[in-house]
């Protein structure tokens, strides 16, 4: 199949990934709103940092901080800058082939034939790739944080998901409907309560009387 190549300003979802060559991108997603706090948190933390440094002179006790006290403190503040900065590089790009997710740690490529289906528990703060025997992995891209940008690309996602793994897509609606259709297990064995004690006795008692009575 050749790859259609398309302006991406036409739009957004489509482009080229450089470390597939031609594999066209069907669709990218990140997280906007964690990534907006994210730049926020880490501006005034280096510049806490920064400022701080430089105005690190003496205290009234005594104590002299020197320049390699002022570089450590900014260096400290450099770091944890970048460490808040890492809640924004999740990722998410769809091609033909499967879907590339790459978390806050590391980067993973699942074939379209793996991908059971794409779930996003309630509660959940983002979305999972769910593959064989329930095996989850996470989808840090989709974020309950985006709402409406969130649920569109979920959307998206199971509609190509749907288009190139059909066979996935039909295997889970019948677990779905075989599990729907599964009864109750029965209610395990439990100590009675003293109130379900005492009822138990007044019916037993009552049962009894009235049999007494027949006779």
């Amino acid at each position: 199949m050749t790859a259609q190549h398309e302006d991406p300003h036409e739009d957004p979802r489509r482009d080229q990934d450089p470390e597939h060559g031609l594999d066209e991108v069907l669709l990218q997603a990140r997280p906007v709103r964690i990534a907006i706090w994210a730049g926020i948190a880490s501006a005034l933390m280096l510049t806490a940092s920064i400022v701080i440094g430089l105005l690190l002179r003496g205290t009234n006790t005594g104590v002299h901080f020197g320049t390699y006290d002022q570089f450590a403190l900014i260096g400290t503040g450099v770091i944890l800058s970048a460490l808040i900065m890492t809640a924004a590089r999740p990722r998410l790009r769809v091609t033909r082939d499967g879907m590339k997710v790459r978390n806050v740690l590391g980067e993973t490529f699942f074939p379209w034939p793996v991908v059971h289906r794409i779930g996003f528990p309630q509660g959940h703060p983002w979305a999972q790739v769910v593959l064989a025997e329930d095996e989850t992995h996470p989808l840090m891209a989709i974020q309950t944080m985006d709402r409406e940008r969130a649920l569109t690309a979920l959307r998206r996602l199971r509609e190509l998901h749907a288009q190139y793994a059909p066979e996935q897509v039909a295997a889970a609606q019948a677990q779905a409907q075989a599990q729907a259709r599964r009864p109750l297990p029965p209610e395990p064995d439990r100590p009675l309560g003293r109130l379900e004690i005492i009822d138990r006795q007044k019916a037993a008692q009552r049962a009894g009387k009235s049999g007494k009575g027949r006779k």
